[in-house]
């Protein structure tokens, strides 16, 4: 019996009135029969039990029955009595004195001791579990079971938990402690880069997803409100996807469970906590980052679009001028009904001196400077005309087959004609974007609440916390970009022949997707490793 348990403080209940003593004056009172087995006692401050259900006091009790000197508070009995039997206490600490002749202990073998290892009931069995209140070590048969899992102790009926899983989890805090110690380093950068391979069925599978609700996201090309419902749809469940293993992540990382599985449990399906929740907080980790950048990407493309629209319209005022164009307008279209009017008119006069002069050839009516006169005018009328017919159809052909290339030279020239301010505020805003997107999505992490996603001091609160970590997250996470655009560009090129007007360039998609979905896999590994690795700082598991 431990020294820890004979000074520490028992209550006894007799009738009503409560005693106070240590447990090396509880065998006087048994001897004197102060204490009886149905009396309720308990130690420190933990539940009342019957005192015959103490596995401590029950030696006490079975001697007081025969006769023979109670054990002293070292465990161990009297001479008088090494040799005589007694019956082994069976579970919840009842006597059974129908136990067979080998179950039976002599007295001598009943010494308690301070080896957690050893049941504190049954002191030759091994310990299997261990009461979280009373910290008593017990084998498998000594606490009472409820639907397998759950075990009771004995002695006071608190929850018992496997000494299995205890050592384990002793293990892991050390593990934590030393990787704490250690700090947020490019080591987690290696682990959170073969992390994803070490479920690899998760990775297919959310790879495949991913890819599958990205190239949906281009239904909306072939027009009708199901094709726009269906690509809205794809964009939700993609951010669900991801956010959803971010948010995953994230917690269990910084619970120091940084073995997991990324991607989330979907057994309870649930349309707010599985898609809507995800969807928002991603909606407010990109306005918190790209908000700014995207209002003046507005204003931009709102001067570029306007600069372009006045070009083209004077443009188009110039092609309504030309006969044969697209452009060209009814009314001007009478205008030149009456201008061929007015050539043919002319025309039928030639033709009509031209035959008149021949008659009058034919007669020899006329002299040959008057022939030679009138054979100059009639040939230089008609052949005008044609050329300028000619010259004003060629000119309306031209025109309207490069009207797209003009919009698109104009639109260029529109965006570099922007004013500088609105230039530098945009490219500040997009920095501000890449700068604050990994503590946006890190809060969305470890908070799950929109109104901390989308407050700036939430997120510099968390940057100033972390410090250097987070020098080192933007640098990793550049890395991810820079592989991610050079993969994309990549395919781009390999695929180009295969681009398709409207839905863009499939295949590429497709490799961009799934590359993309492991290296989002791998950053939110980087922001479950920074959260763990910082946890006492950012007073997460507080």
């Amino acid at each position: 019996m431990s020294s820890i348990e004979t000074s520490e403080k028992w209550q006894v209940d007799v009738s009503g009135t409560i005693y106070e003593a240590s447990f090396d004056e509880l065998p006087s009172w048994i001897v004197e029969g102060s204490l009886q087995p149905t009396d309720k006692v308990r130690k420190g401050n933990l539940r009342w039990i019957e005192a015959a259900k103490v596995p401590s006091m029950i030696p006490l009790f079975e001697a007081k029955a025969k006769g023979i000197p109670a054990p002293g508070p070292d465990g161990q009995t009297h001479k008088t009595s090494v040799d005589e039997p007694v019956a082994e206490p069976t579970l919840y600490g009842e006597i059974d004195p129908q136990a067979a002749p080998e179950k039976r202990v002599t007295r001598a073998a009943v010494h308690p001791t301070n080896d957690p290892a050893l049941c504190s009931i049954h002191f030759n069995e091994i310990a299997l579990y261990a009461c979280s209140a009373c910290s008593g070590s017990f084998c498998g048969t000594c606490p009472r079971s409820y639907g397998g899992n759950v075990k009771i102790c004995p002695e006071c009926g608190a929850m018992c938990r496997s000494l299995k899983e205890i050592k384990a989890e002793v293990k892991a805090s050390d593990r934590q402690a030393v990787a704490l110690s250690e700090g947020f380093g490019f080591g987690d950068f290696a682990n959170a880069i073969s992390h994803p391979f070490r479920f690899k069925f998760s990775l297919f599978a959310g790879a495949l997803m991913f890819a599958f609700f990205s190239l949906g996201q281009s239904a909306s090309v072939i027009g009708g409100i199901e094709m726009i419902v269906a690509s809205v749809f794809c964009v939700m469940l993609a951010n669900m996807l991801t956010f959803g293993i971010l948010a995953n992540t994230a917690d269990n990382f910084s619970r120091g469970d940084c073995g997991e599985n990324f991607m989330p449990a979907f057994e309870e399906f649930s349309v707010w906590d599985d898609v809507i929740h995800p969807f928002v907080l991603s909606v407010g980790a990109y306005i918190s980052a790209f908000g700014a950048f995207a209002i003046v990407a507005l204003i931009g493309l709102y001067l570029v679009s306007s600069s372009v629209d006045s070009k083209m319209t004077s443009l188009q005022a110039e092609l309504e001028k030309i006969p044969g164009t697209q452009f060209y307008t009814a009314k001007d279209t009478v205008k030149q009904s009456d201008e061929v009017r007015n050539v043919l008119a002319e025309s039928q006069q030639q033709n009509a001196k031209r035959l008149q002069l021949e008659n009058d050839i034919a007669g020899g009516n006329v002299n040959t400077a008057a022939i030679d006169g009138e054979a100059s005018d009639l040939g230089t009328v008609l052949p005008d005309t044609g050329e300028r017919n000619n010259a004003a159809g060629e000119s309306a052909v031209a025109k309207p087959g490069g009207t797209r290339e003009i919009e698109e030279r104009e639109t260029l020239q529109s965006a570099l004609g922007l004013p500088p301010v609105l230039v530098v505020v945009g490219a500040l805003a997009f920095l501000w974007g890449l700068f604050y997107f990994p503590v946006a999505c890190m809060v969305a992490g470890f908070s799950r609440t929109f109104s901390d996603v989308i407050n700036p001091l939430v997120g510099l609160d968390t940057i100033k916390r972390l410090g250097s970590t987070y020098v080192k997250l933007l640098l990793m996470c550049s890395a991810l970009l820079l592989a991610l655009v050079a993969v994309r560009l990549a395919a781009a090129t390999v695929f180009a022949s295969l681009y398709l007007p409207g839905f863009g360039n499939l295949p590429a998609k497709l490799v961009g997707s799934l590359f993309g979905f492991y290296l989002w896999v791998v950053f939110s590994c980087l922001i479950g490793y920074s959260l763990f690795k910082s946890s006492d700082r950012l007073h997460l598991n507080k």
